[in-house]
C-alpha cells in the first residue's frame, strides 16, 4: 500500500461515520456555537448563490448558509451526507469525490472549502476543481487551520488523522491556489487563541465551563487578550477569499 493509500485509509476510518454530537456542538451549544458564528457568519455572507460546499460533513457550515438560501454540499462519506440531509432543510446533497466534482464548469456563484484540504492526499486537485466549477466573477472562500498556532500544532501531533496539518501554514495554503484562475486573492488570519474550541470541546473538553454568562465572558476576554499577544502569523485559522476570473 502506498503512502497516499495509507493516508486515505486512516482518514476513512476516522471520518466515515456521521458525528451528530459535533453537529449539535457547533450549531446549537450556547457556549460554543457563538464562537462559530463569529468566525463564519461575516464571511459566509459574502458567498452568492448557487453556493457549493466541498467536504460538507454533517452540515455545520451548510446550516449557516441555509439561512440565506439552499446550498449544495458534497462529501466523500455517505453517512455524513445522510445526516446532513436530515439536519439541514433545503440543502441539496451528494456523495462525491472532492477531486472530481460531478458538476459542469461554472455551475456555482460561490464555493466554500473549510477544514478539508489537510485531510486529502492531493489537495491541489480539489482547489483546481473548486476553481473549475466557479462561474466567472464567482466568490471562493477557504478556511484551513494554521500549524504555527500552538493549539493547532498540538492537535496535529496528538490526533492521528489530523497529522496533515503539519504541512499547513498560510504560505502552503496560498501555494495550493497558485496558477489557478483566481483574482483578488486576500488572506487574513482569525482566532489568535481559540480557547473555546479547546476547553469547550464536546468530546475532550468541558462545555459546561462556557454555559454560564460569566464563564462565556471570561473565555471571550481571554481570547481577545490573545489577539494582542499572539503574532498574527500564529493565529489558528488561515482564511482566503478570491474571485474567479
Amino acid at each position: 500500500m502506498s503512502a497516499s493509500d495509507r493516508f486515505r485509509a486512516a482518514q476513512d476510518r476516522y471520518f466515515e461515520s456521521a458525528d451528530g454530537a459535533r453537529f449539535r456542538w457547533t450549531t446549537e451549544d450556547q457556549a460554543f456555537a457563538p464562537a462559530e458564528d463569529a468566525l463564519l457568519e461575516p464571511r459566509l455572507r459574502e458567498l452568492p448563490f448557487p453556493c457549493l460546499e466541498i467536504g460538507c460533513g454533517e452540515g455545520t457550515n451548510l446550516a449557516r448558509l441555509a439561512r440565506r438560501g439552499d446550498p449544495v454540499g458534497i462529501d466523500r462519506y455517505a453517512d455524513k451526507i445522510r445526516f446532513a440531509a436530515r439536519a439541514v432543510a433545503g440543502a441539496r446533497l451528494a456523495v462525491a469525490d472532492a477531486g472530481a466534482l460531478p458538476f459542469a464548469g461554472g455551475a456555482f456563484a460561490g464555493v466554500l472549502i473549510r477544514d478539508l484540504l489537510h485531510h486529502l492526499p492531493d489537495p491541489r486537485r480539489t482547489t483546481a476543481e473548486a476553481a473549475r466549477v466557479l462561474a466567472p466573477g464567482g466568490r471562493f472562500l477557504l478556511l484551513e487551520p494554521n500549524d504555527r498556532n500552538v493549539f493547532i500544532a498540538l492537535q496535529a501531533r496528538l490526533i492521528g488523522p489530523e497529522a496533515g496539518l503539519r504541512d499547513f501554514t498560510p504560505e502552503t495554503v496560498l501555494d495550493l491556489l497558485a496558477g489557478l484562475p483566481l483574482a483578488d486573492v486576500q488572506l487574513e488570519m482569525a482566532q489568535p487563541l481559540p480557547l473555546r474550541r479547546l476547553l469547550l470541546h464536546y468530546r475532550y473538553g468541558v462545555p459546561s465551563l462556557g454555559r454560564s454568562r460569566r464563564g462565556a465572558r471570561f473565555l471571550a476576554r481571554l481570547e481577545e487578550l490573545g489577539g494582542r499577544l499572539v503574532p498574527r502569523a500564529r493565529w489558528a485559522y488561515t482564511i482566503v477569499r478570491a474571485r474567479r476570473t
